[in-house]
C-alpha cells in the first residue's frame, strides 16, 4: 500500500500490522509447545529491506518489517535455551502483482537506485 503517512487510515494500520507481524507473533506462539517438545527448531520470518532503511511511500510496510526484525532478535535470545532458533529474510523488491499495483513508476525507480550494487527488480 502506498501512501504517505497522513493517508493511512486505522483500517489500513491495523491490517498491515495484522498481515506482517500480528500473525507471526500468533503463529510462533501455537508452534512453540511442538518445536520445545521436539528438543529443536527454526522460525524464518520474511521481513523486508523496507525494514532496514526507509523507502518513500512505505512508512507503515517498513515499521511492521522493522518489528518483524526486532521480535526475530528477542525471539533468538529467548528460545536458545529451548534450542530453537529465529531468522529473518530481508529481501528487496521482488517483481509480483502487489509491487506493480504500489509501485508506480517514480517509486520503481527509488527502489532501482537506492545503494544497490545491481539495479534490478527480483523475479
Amino acid at each position: 500500500m502506498a501512501k504517505k503517512i497522513i493517508d493511512y487510515s486505522d483500517e489500513d494500520i491495523t491490517s498491515t500490522i495484522g498481515t506482517n507481524f500480528v500473525s507471526g507473533y500468533h503463529l510462533c506462539q501455537l508452534a512453540h509447545p511442538l518445536l520445545e517438545q521436539s528438543g529443536y527448531g527454526s522460525v524464518v520470518f520474511i521481513s523486508s529491506i523496507a525494514g532496514l532503511k526507509a523507502i518513500p511511500v512505505a512508512s507503515v510496510y517498513g515499521a511492521t518489517k522493522g518489528a518483524v526484525n526486532q521480535f526475530t532478535k528477542n525471539l533468538a535470545l529467548e528460545w536458545a535455551k529451548d534450542n530453537i532458533r529465529a531468522n529473518s529474510v530481508a529481501p528487496g523488491p521482488v517483481k509480483t502483482i502487489l509491487l506493480e499495483s504500489v509501485a508506480p513508476g517514480p517509486v520503481k525507480t527509488i527502489l532501482l537506485t537506492q545503494d544497490r550494487p545491481k539495479k534490478y527488480i527480483g523475479l
